[in-house]
């Protein structure tokens, strides 16, 4: 269950819980170590101490590398605060040899890096949303089970042509949008604004490689409103932002609200909340969604070899109920959070099976993948022909496309 289960009952967002199947992120481990160096370091800190080291990559745009972990046994450390700094020497450089701070924590905020190609086979670069109150990691994770697509299958599935070897570099971003008890104003330009900070690093990174991005819900949105504010910033003569909107060949949609959802449980649950225009914003018929979409299509017409594509759910989704203590529920009753209509409502000239697919999940279960799940099958041909298509686009010069309506 989720840290807060409130959160969880409406859009079933799987905040990842207290147990011994937790995934923690480690950050600041030096460049030089390996999994090896990593395990003996945390091993050191509590004695009996037993963990699996799921993921380690370097950071775009930093000097050090970004660990997944679990452990067997929570350390006391973690059993209360779920936040951990760990002062280490750092060997990385010899000539200043120093410290280093590790810190591990739940929350994965900001871009985390789940797997780095070597600099040599690393031709794309893949960054995955999650929705509203979501876990950045929790919601892309096999339901009742270890797979976590993004981390553990897709890497191995996005192979070059010419070596056989994982060749794309992927990325989550994590944001706070929790529903109940939130003291948050945000609308969806600070969601974007913020989204965008994180961006930087690999804007300034020495070479840009092919972008998609993949959005489940508020996460598409959120990445629909960031291509908008590239295009703004470009044209102010921002030159990397010209260049990362360039590098963008695709995004992937799951159950994103284009026309707005059913928020009548959110709302139940936010009450007044200062979080309330957010949630007004996305709901169905928006203007702030019809403006959206017309900045959206604005920003990629320069793009005209890029892509769109969208899953939607045919599901049913419990939705939320306030029970006699007060807690959250998905007891409530059954219905498609986010219709066809508006998952799909995205580019006219795209509107074919070749751009839209279901999915026969609630709208929370659409990003949830076992490793041989037929779902996630259909999903990675997706993925390995638009990464593909984005590496042979890139040596192309650009056609004249439709433009947006």
């Amino acid at each position: 269950m989720a840290q807060r289960s409130s959160n969880a009952a409406a859009e079933d967002t799987n905040k990842e819980s207290q147990s011994e199947n937790i995934t923690f992120r480690v950050r600041g481990v030096p460049a030089n170590w390996g999994r090896e160096q990593l395990q003996h370091c945390l091993m050191n800190q509590v004695n009996g101490l037993h963990m699996s080291i799921r993921s380690l990559a370097t950071e775009a745009g930093e000097q050090y590398q970004s660990a997944t972990i679990a452990f067997q046994n929570l350390p006391p450390q973690l059993q209360n605060h779920l936040n951990w700094d760990i002062i280490v020497p750092d060997t990385s450089n010899a000539e200043f040899a120093g410290e280093r701070c590790l810190n591990i924590d739940k929350d994965f905020y900001g871009l985390t890096t789940l797997f780095a190609p070597p600099p040599r086979e690393h031709k794309i670069d893949i960054i995955a949303l999650s929705g509203l109150g979501s876990h950045a990691f929790g919601s892309f994770r096999q339901r009742k089970g270890p797979n976590m697509w993004l981390r553990d299958s897709l890497p191995y599935d996005l192979t070059s042509e010419t070596t056989n070897k994982p060749m794309a570099r992927i990325m989550i971003y994590g944001y706070e949008s929790d529903v109940v008890n939130s003291n948050n104003t945000q609308n969806l330009e600070d969601l974007a604004t913020a989204f965008h900070n994180s961006l930087l690093a690999i804007a300034t990174g020495s070479t840009l490689k092919p972008i998609i991005f993949i959005g489940h819900s508020l996460g598409g949105l959120n990445i629909k409103q960031v291509s908008y504010l590239l295009i703004c910033l470009s044209r102010s003569e921002f030159q990397q932002d010209k260049e990362f909107l360039g590098a963008v060949y695709g995004v992937v949609f799951f159950g994103t609200p284009h026309d707005g959802m059913d928020i009548r449980a959110l709302i139940s649950m936010a009450g007044d909340g200062p979080n309330r225009f957010l949630l007004e914003s996305i709901s169905r018929n928006s203007q702030v969604l019809s403006t959206q979409q017309r900045d959206f299509c604005s920003a990629l017409e320069g793009q005209k070899q890029s892509e769109v594509f969208c899953f939607y759910e045919t599901l049913e989704s419990p939705t939320a109920v306030q029970d006699e203590f007060g807690r959250w529920t998905n007891t409530g009753h059954a219905a498609i959070l986010v219709t066809k209509s508006s998952a799909t409502h995205c580019r006219p000239w795209e509107d074919g099976p070749e751009h839209i697919c279901a999915i026969a999940r609630t709208h929370s279960g659409i990003v949830k993948f076992g490793r041989y799940d037929t779902a996630y099958k259909n999903v990675r041909e997706r993925m390995r022909s638009l990464s593909k298509r984005a590496l042979a686009a890139g040596d192309q010069p650009q056609e004249e496309t439709a433009k947006c309506m």
